[in-house]
Formats: structure tokens, C-alpha cells, sequence
């Protein structure tokens, strides 16, 4: 007797109507310290096509200023090749914010980062 043919029958495993569900982004979490200040960084490898995004937060509850950022937050995104080219995503996240802070530091009072959009 041979076994009846599945062609054309449901997977009995997932029920009608049921979407299956999408692979979720592998997130690395680490922390760095710049300026002796603590930072919490999660790193999402291809969050978009050839893209990586780092997010840098403050370990404090509630969020406190941080050395990228006045609110305690800052979102990043980076090519891949880039982050590749790192010897790490840690060392990666480190550099950009120590980049952030520089241009920072250069930049003139009053200045208007042209590239923040205004919210309001």
C-alpha cells in the first residue's frame, strides 16, 4: 500500500487563516564607555538591504543624556561593507560615536545639525 499523496492538502501543523510567521532580526546588544559615561548599544545586522542599524541608549531609567545625545537616544545606520571592514560591531559602534562626539565638539555654538529634521 503507498502512502496517500499530499498534494494539494494544508499543513496540518498550522491552522487556516493563520499567517506564518516572520523570522525576527538577530540583535547583538553589548555596552561601551566613552567619556567614562556607560552607553547601551543594540546592533541589528541587515535591518534594511545592505544596511546595519545601531541604536545607542542611555542604561538609565529614565533615559538621561548620553555623549551622542542630549535625549539618551540615537539611531544609526551603516552600510555593511563598513561594519565589515570593523574588526567588531562593538569596535564599530565605538568609533562612530566617537566621531559623533568630534564633529560635536567642532561644531560652532548655536549649530544647527542641516541633517536632524525638526519633529515640530
Amino acid at each position: 500500500m503507498s502512502a496517500p499523496s499530499r498534494k494539494g492538502k494544508r499543513n496540518p501543523r498550522r491552522k487556516a487563516g493563520k499567517a506564518i510567521p516572520k523570522r525576527t532580526k538577530r540583535k547583538l546588544s553589548f555596552r561601551i564607555v566613552i567619556d567614562a559615561q556607560e552607553m547601551l548599544v543594540a546592533y541589528t545586522p541587515e535591518y534594511f538591504s545592505g544596511m546595519g542599524h545601531f541604536e545607542f541608549k542611555s542604561p538609565r531609567k529614565p533615559a538621561r543624556r548620553i555623549p551622542v545625545s542630549a535625549t539618551g537616544y540615537l539611531s544609526h545606520y551603516a552600510p555593511m561593507d563598513e561594519i565589515a571592514s570593523a574588526s567588531s560591531p562593538k569596535d564599530f559602534a565605538r568609533e562612530i560615536a566617537l566621531a559623533i562626539i568630534q564633529r560635536d565638539r567642532k561644531a560652532p555654538k548655536g549649530f544647527d545639525d542641516a541633517r536632524q529634521l525638526s519633529l515640530f
